[in-house]
């Protein structure tokens, strides 16, 4: 019997060893401190390993850039089963090593600086809580793949709103399959309000943090079109259940996609203005899309996530750029907008595209291989030297789609190719750009490598007049007589007015300005950047101006002589005789009569 015994602990201990468990709980004592309290259980560790080696992860998912995480980390301790105290030591900026001495569990607890809320990272004060996960939770590389669960102790009478699994008999208590699937479903701690409707048979969440003149009466049944226009789109709803999380306040804005909600940050007073309402809710036609493209339709580079380094990847143009196509054409499909105020956009972003010398330096798969040390840092050379996978890669996604439209004779479009990328690349198996092309050629029906090799490798100026031409619309200046142009960005901040941008070949740039010239007369004459443009649009081309500025406390004169702007401001028109496969092509594409009469007036 005792040798029964012997050998039953034996097997017991050896299956715990086999099967370690993670389980972390997260804590708010004092939230004017911004001190988050994380304590992570480790159990089932095996026997003959000494050390185990937790990590905090250098970014987070939906922002390619590094963040310095570790660096909000303070009060690290570990102690062993029985409550002995255990040695540590940092091996990198963001990995604690424990000498576990064959322990068989390991408690782990630090303290993590919280007051980023303003970059959906993590951000704890006396009215609520916000956690990305990926910023706050340790990870044990070796067991990323295991389930973990969370207990979080909300502060007071706080409630807890999150796309995680809620863990039944257990009050806010979570799971998640894997640390990934946990680092992507962000957390929100206070008094916020959560409204539950059901959209395509599924629950979904309004989440509201804030004050404003909000009303979800509104907001619901608009967000509802956008979910039944997205199922519509691709078939499924890849998820039980869904939140949109949404702070409200003056000093946030921008979103982040997760696995199963987004966190959006708007101003307070945007939902009775017609036109910002519609900004708000092309944020969330945008971060919705991404539930699809990225968080289930991945490239290959970001295939699993790698959380300590950069994860290098060509198709940052597909992920975000094709996303920010789709925001602003789904509110059109869903009668948000009408046909005529998107042809106006189009309109901008040809005088956007040409008008950015980066543009013409950096190619897109370019632009998203360097997010990492490019985009993301904003450097003061960004506007002449970089490329935007985000607005171009839109434009280049829109050309792309009327291109497979006038090829196939209006057969197939970049919709097609979505689902079919959709289905050929399920959440596990990353896609590369090749692949998006292939795909790409198949509903096009012909070869598409001059268009990938020329704007999605290359730097070729885009061919907006062809391509709009394939949906019977025609490109013109807008304006019958050019406008002097300077050639430089400036903006008010309190009482200075300073330089933030120089276009590469300008006047500006050729007179020797710099960016950071803090400018304070025009001709002797004071000037702020809300005249400055209104100043030179009373002049001429070859008018000679003279600025005076503020550079390092030095006062300096410069003299510029003003040229006429090279790339104009665009309107967009129909054709008068359109053939029959621009007609479909158009009515297709916009899911709009093309005798639609023209309107500036969205839809109420």
């Amino acid at each position: 019997m005792k040798q029964l015994l012997t050998s039953f602990l034996m097997v017991t201990a050896m299956a715990s060893a086999q099967n370690p468990s993670i389980q972390y709980t997260l804590g708010m004592l004092k939230p004017q401190t911004h001190l988050l309290e994380v304590t992570i259980l480790i159990r089932g560790l095996p026997g003959d390993e000494k050390e185990i080696d937790l990590s905090l992860p250098t970014w987070r998912t939906g922002r390619y850039v590094l963040f310095d995480f570790a660096g909000g980390v303070q009060g690290f301790s570990a102690v062993d089963d029985k409550n002995g105290s255990l040695a540590w030591e940092k091996t990198d900026k963001s990995t604690w090593r424990i000498h576990r001495r064959k322990a068989p569990s390991v408690t782990v607890r630090y303290l993590v600086y919280a007051n980023e809320t303003g970059e959906r990272t993590r951000g704890l004060n006396d009215e609520h809580a916000f956690v990305d996960p990926a910023s706050t939770f340790m990870y044990v590389k070796k067991y990323d793949k295991i389930p973990v669960t969370l207990k979080v102790e909300p502060f007071g009478n706080w409630h807890v709103t999150t796309g995680l699994d809620e863990v039944k008999g257990s009050k806010n208590t979570y799971s998640a399959p894997s640390y990934e699937h946990f680092a992507d479903c962000p957390l929100e701690v206070g008094t916020q309000k959560d409204f539950v409707f059901e959209v395509e048979g599924k629950p979904h969440v309004l989440m509201v943090y804030g004050e404003g003149n909000w009303d979800e009466k509104k907001i619901i049944p608009d967000i509802s079109k956008l979910v039944k226009a997205n199922k519509e789109f691709w078939g499924v709803l890849p998820y039980d259940r869904y939140i949109f999380m949404l702070h409200v306040s003056p000093t946030m804005g921008g979103g982040t996609e997760h696995i199963n909600s987004t966190i959006m940050q708007t101003r307070p007073f945007v939902f009775k203005d017609p036109g910002a309402y519609k900004g708000f809710l092309d944020l969330v036609s945008h971060e919705y899309f991404h539930t699809w493209n990225v968080k289930q339709l991945r490239p290959a580079g970001i295939t699993p996530y790698q959380f300590q380094n950069e994860n290098y990847l060509r198709e940052l143009w597909i992920a975000e750029g094709t996303t920010s196509y789709y925001g602003p054409l789904l509110l059109l499909r869903t009668g948000f907008s009408t046909a005529q105020e998107y042809v106006n956009a189009i309109a901008a972003s040809v005088q956007g595209d040409r008008a950015k010398p980066g543009n013409r330096e950096q190619s897109l798969s370019e632009s998203s291989f360097d997010a990492w040390v490019k985009y993301w840092r904003g450097r003061q050379q960004a506007f002449n030297a970089e490329s935007d996978y985000y607005d171009k890669g839109s434009d280049v996604s829109m050309l792309l789609d009327l291109e497979i439209r006038h090829r196939s004779g209006n057969k197939n479009s970049l919709d097609d190719v979505m689902r079919a990328m959709y289905k050929r690349f399920p959440l596990g198996k990353g896609y590369t750009v090749d692949d998006f092309q292939t795909v790409s050629e198949e509903k096009a029906g012909s070869s598409l490598k001059k268009f990938f090799d020329s704007f999605v490798h290359g730097t070729v100026q885009l061919p907006w007049e062809e391509s709009l031409g394939y949906a019977g619309l025609q490109l013109a200046p807008k304006d019958t007589t050019a406008k002097p142009w300077l050639g430089l960005a400036a903006s008010d901040m309190g009482e200075r007015t300073r330089v933030w941008r120089i276009a590469a070949g300008s006047p500006a740039e050729q007179a020797g300005m710099s960016i950071n010239d803090e400018i304070i007369a025009l001709n002797g004459f004071r000037v702020r950047a809300a005249d400055l443009t209104n100043r030179i649009g009373e002049m001429k081309a070859g008018d000679k101006i003279k600025l005076t500025v503020f550079r390092e406390e030095r006062l300096r004169e410069f003299d510029v002589t003003l040229r006429n702007q090279e790339i104009p401001s665009y309107r967009i028109t129909k054709v008068k005789y359109p053939t029959e496969l621009q007609r479909k092509i158009y009515e297709n594409w916009l899911k709009t009569s093309w005798e639609e009469k023209p309107s500036t007036t969205p839809p109420q």
